[in-house]
């Protein structure tokens, strides 16, 4: 169940009951084509999808003399800064958030001046760079913090950061940094003990393939689902792509955490459902006469046998009528299926009057 704390992330609640709110992560699936980032865009708004975030990446700002391998991956997974502002108003026409992982100081400076709703500290970032976590939680938004690479320790650490810098508008999202994630090694209890520890809300950044894990997740009480997302595996060159859904593969697991929601409400039950009521009805145990009997007749659980008929005294009823004692208004025979009317109370014994 949710705390009472939740996020306002520009008009959406995250948290508190609030339906869950479902991020796509195109990351670095655009393969540094614009017009795929767009038409990415297009489809995780299409599917359902809450938000779509990008990863602001930039090899000049995170390396001093790259290797030849890491050059060779940045060529593949770079966000031009000059992207930002037309991505974000292309989210703004479709009615999709948009926000983005700051992985370099200047990049938290560029999103903020966006004036984006919400920021991701990726678990890479937390674990190892508190200047860029201070310079977020200055920020005052609210902010999904990762923990793939982080220790209970090092968590109680950002979000004392958080704390000092009076931003409690955080969600701690259960994440593994295994790419994917075997089933066996999610462990989503997790989410939990972070609700416990923390008093915020909650979510899964899910790295396994297929849409299980995930749909579990928001069964056990996931406030945010974060799943990586492309328009087709195998048209970029990115470390992504393997596990990320395609547009089909969101909108079902969109479709599934909605039903999940539903399946998960809690009403007190005063009444079984009309449906089943019915149901009950049709399977009822109904009194019927071993024997013949007279009028006058006490009725007695040696008289009957049982089966299920639409109609006639039940067997819940026939309980009550043998601990108030009744006797049949008319002669009937055997095998004949008992109705109400056919019998009445005996009367009580009259004491006899003194003639005295």
């Amino acid at each position: 169940m949710s705390p009472n704390r939740a996020l306002t992330v520009g008009s959406v609640r995250i948290g508190d009951g609030s339906p869950t709110f479902i991020i796509a992560e195109i990351g670095s699936n655009h393969g540094q084509d614009f017009q795929l980032a767009l038409d990415t865009i297009d489809a995780a708004a299409e599917a359902g999808a809450d938000a779509v975030k990008f990863q602001s990446i930039a090899l000049d700002a995170l390396y001093l003399d790259p290797s030849d391998e890491t050059r060779k991956l940045h060529q593949a997974i770079d966000l031009d800064e000059s992207w930002h502002r037309p991505l974000k108003e292309h989210c703004d026409k479709r009615g999709i958030l948009f926000f983005s992982t700051p992985t370099y100081l200047q990049s938290v400076d560029l999103l903020n001046d966006l004036s984006v709703d919400l920021f991701k500290l990726a678990s890479a970032q937390i674990g190892t760079f508190p200047q860029l976590i201070q310079r977020v939680a200055q920020t005052g938004k609210p902010t999904l913090l990762s923990t793939g690479l982080v220790s209970y320790g090092e968590l109680e650490q950002v979000i004392k950061i958080f704390e000092r810098s009076g931003n409690k508008n955080y969600c701690i999202l259960h994440c593994n940094s295994i790419y994917p994630t075997p089933a066996d090694r999610v462990f989503l209890g997790r989410m939990e003990i972070y609700r416990k520890m923390f008093g915020c809300p909650v979510g899964f950044s899910d790295h396994t393939d297929g849409i299980a894990v995930a749909t579990a997740a928001v069964a056990l009480g996931a406030d945010v689902i974060e799943k990586h997302f492309i328009l087709k595996r195998g048209i970029v060159n990115a470390p992504d792509e393997p596990f990320s859904l395609e547009p089909a593969e969101l909108q079902a697991m969109v479709q599934s955490i909605r039903t999940v929601e539903q399946a998960n409400r809690t009403e007190t039950r005063i009444e079984i459902e009309a449906e089943e009521t019915q149901f009950k009805n049709a399977i009822r145990y109904r009194a019927i006469l071993k024997h013949d009997i007279a009028k006058g007749h006490e009725l007695s659980s040696d008289d009957v046998y049982f089966l299920r008929h639409p109609s006639g005294v039940d067997a819940v009823a026939l309980n009550q009528m043998l601990q108030q004692r009744v006797v049949a208004t008319n002669d009937l025979s055997k095998d004949c299926l008992l109705q109400m009317d056919d019998f009445v109370l005996q009367p009580e014994p009259q004491p006899e009057q003194s003639r005295c």
